[in-house]
């Protein structure tokens, strides 16, 4: 694993920073094969709009790109990139002055993922709910409580992902992508105003001969799903292959959409 501090290897991260204290930062995490991160532009598009809503200063994109890809090294690598507002200000109150700073790190790719596209994930419904309407949904902002208590259940429970709804009982997220739902023959992105807007499931819709409709889907629906696809921007399309113990199908869909994410990585 390799860690750049502001683009130094030998830095360490003071105890005061601000991410620590009050999780005031931002983060993608990024898939990258021998150098090449087909998703960056969605990443950076995302990271841009976040950090102008937390008023944080954005540092070079070409910079940025290069310390990711120097930290991804040869091969298949995960990279996150985070930005906090450094150290400073006086509680809550930031310190306006005082610089942003970008942590870039790597880490190995994970050796569960072919065997959960192939095989497909066990779900269940997590108890926890996302606030609804909050002024940070759609951020990859630094305050995941509420994911890890849903990824605590997901060990206590012996499942592989959760499908977490809202404060008014609509369908948001998993744990750790967005969601589809096929319901009636339709692929369905549930609308909700929480949650994260995944680069991977944008990078889908814009996709030729891909039909996703948009709409809210409440927890009472789910027992219509007849299949349900978890995808983020690492892990590609992941099916489930039950929820809360009944079986859904994987379909015919998301085996070609799982041939078309796999063209993001061999054209080039």
């Amino acid at each position: 694993m390799i860690t750049l501090i502001d683009g130094h290897a030998d830095a360490t991260l003071p105890a005061d920073d601000r991410s620590f204290l009050y999780g005031d930062a931002l983060f993608e995490t990024i898939a990258f094969d021998n150098g090449h991160a087909p998703l960056w532009p969605l990443h950076w598009q995302r990271f841009s709009r976040s950090a102008a809503r937390l008023a944080l200063e954005l540092p070079d994109a070409k910079r940025l790109f290069d310390e990711a890809r120097h930290a991804a090294g040869p091969g298949r690598a995960v990279v996150r990139i985070t930005l906090t507002r450094g150290s400073g200000g006086r509680a809550y109150w930031p310190d306006p002055g005082r610089p942003c700073r970008r942590i870039v790190q790597s880490r190995p790719w994970p050796d569960a993922l072919g065997a959960q596209q192939r095989d497909g994930l066990i779900m269940h419904t997590a108890t926890i709910t996302l606030a609804s309407d909050s002024a940070l949904a759609g951020m990859k902002h630094a305050n995941r409580l509420e994911q890890v208590i849903a990824a605590i259940e997901c060990q206590e429970k012996r499942t592989d992902e959760a499908l977490i709804t809202d404060g008014q009982g609509r369908v948001a997220e998993a744990v750790a992508g967005n969601l589809v739902l096929e319901i009636d023959g339709d692929a369905i992105a549930p609308q909700a105003a929480a949650g994260v807007d995944g680069v991977g499931l944008g990078w889908l819709a814009m996709q030729s001969g891909v039909k996703l409709l948009h709409a809210e889907v409440r927890r009472e629906d789910l027992t219509r799903a007849e299949g349900i696809m978890v995808i983020n921007s690492v892990a590609g399309i992941r099916p489930a292959r039950s929820l809360d113990g009944r079986l859904l199908q994987i379909s015919e869909r998301c085996r070609e959409w799982q041939t078309l994410w796999q063209t993001l990585f061999d054209a080039r």
